[in-house]
């Protein structure tokens, strides 16, 4: 599927294979060098796109639906994790997982979604998924004069999960990278956790870091401890001296003994929104599930404070999402999101093509169920859009 664009300067419309990963493109008219805003996707034969956006598109049509609508995946992503986790965690006893694979470094350190070694050990049926590289964000806190903690916030992540990577009691810096994955179900799997840890070296006090963890050792079971993250009792696996992995009980577990790289294991929903972060993401979060979100029993749980009932209705018409930041030379935020139905993407898709006109640099596209936004990354201000988001949902 090919790109079709609109010179600034002459007009000129004209077609390319693909979207320069720059984001600038030279008109082959006049020959000027211009930021891509906005385009237009089109099939191989040549046609439009269905419900592609373009910058002749309405910014004002259905405005108000819109609004509702673009937070759809965002509260799903955010508003969940945000609300805690429930205090109904029970122990297990486990088997002995393998050790994890070795995965290839990007030239900036920054290693692509695909890459991360922790999200091979993730349930398959996780419908929300996070990563976090410490490495780009201490680079970028300290050539802002920022705290690490301030900057982690302002990308998106939830404070559940900022505060979860803060109580494993281990610096940022000796952190490789952390993934987390949440499996929101019905029955037995109502909910489920798994945190994985991945060091760049094995600890140098290792007593340390279980004392830290209150960690009690399971009898009969080498390398596993019972321990205490927060207020809630979980299950430590030693997968190797620079891997680390958490779970609520056995179940969150079951890719310890057939894991791969990259979360090749996951839905094809999930996998579909982990791809469409940049290689370069240093934070992300996904979810995508075919069910109404709405519906799921943790969800109603959640959906009893009078704050996410504000979210609740917008969240109905959502089905997948991806919130990601890049901290390399020219930072950028994406948000994506899978509506319920190409209707309702188009009317979010309106909604981005509006927030483009506000913000230098910023860019939205996206066809059929799915809409995309990305803006340069401003710690001060990024934090703000979102929340805008999450507010234009709400109302």
């Amino acid at each position: 599927m090919s790109v079709r664009l609109s010179c600034p300067s002459c007009n000129s419309a004209f077609a390319l294979p693909a979207l320069p990963e720059h984001r600038r493109a030279t008109c082959p008219r006049c020959g000027d060098v211009f930021l891509v805003r906005t385009f237009t996707e089109e099939a191989d034969d040549g046609q439009p796109a269905p419900a592609t956006d373009t910058r002749e598109a309405s910014a004002t049509r259905t405005q108000g639906e819109g609004r509702r609508m673009v937070g759809v995946v965002l509260v799903a992503l955010m508003g969940i994790l945000l609300a805690g986790l429930p205090p109904f965690i029970v122990h297990w006893r486990g088997k002995k997982p393998k050790p994890a694979p070795v995965t290839p470094v990007t030239a900036k350190g920054v290693k692509p979604p695909a890459g991360l070694a922790a999200l091979g050990y993730l349930r398959a049926d996780c419908n929300v998924v996070f990563a976090v590289q410490p490495g780009p964000l201490l680079h970028y806190a300290e050539h802002t004069k920022q705290e690490p903690r301030d900057v982690l916030a302002q990308t998106g992540l939830p404070d559940a999960a900022r505060t979860t990577i803060e109580q494993l009691g281990v610096e940022l810096t000796l952190i490789d990278h952390v993934a987390g994955g949440l499996t929101l179900g019905e029955g037995e799997n109502v909910l489920r956790l798994t945190l994985v840890l991945v060091l760049k070296q094995p600890l140098a006090d290792e007593d340390a870091f279980l004392a830290k963890l209150k960690a009690k050792p399971v009898a009969g079971k080498k390398s596993h401890n019972d321990v205490v993250v927060g207020k809630f009792p979980m299950l430590l696996a030693g997968v190797s001296p620079t891997v680390w992995v958490f779970g609520l009980d056995e179940k969150d577990f079951a890719a310890l003994d057939n894991h791969g790289p990259g979360g090749t294991q996951f839905r094809d929903g999930v996998r579909t929104m982990i791809s469409a972060a940049p290689a370069s993401a240093a934070v992300w979060l996904a979810a995508d599930d075919d069910r109404d979100w709405t519906q799921k029993p943790v969800t109603k749980l959640v959906g009893q404070s009078a704050e996410a009932k504000k979210w609740l209705p917008a969240v109905k018409d959502g089905r997948g999402g991806l919130v990601a930041v890049s901290l390399g030379e020219k930072p950028r935020l994406k948000v994506q999101v899978r509506a319920a139905d190409s209707a309702t993407a188009d009317r979010v898709r309106v909604y981005f093509l509006a927030r483009v006109k506000e913000v230098e640099g910023a860019m939205s596209g996206g066809s059929g169920a799915f809409a995309h936004f990305e803006a340069p990354f401003d710690a001060t201000n990024s934090g703000k859009l979102l929340q805008r988001f999450l507010s234009d949902a709400g109302r």
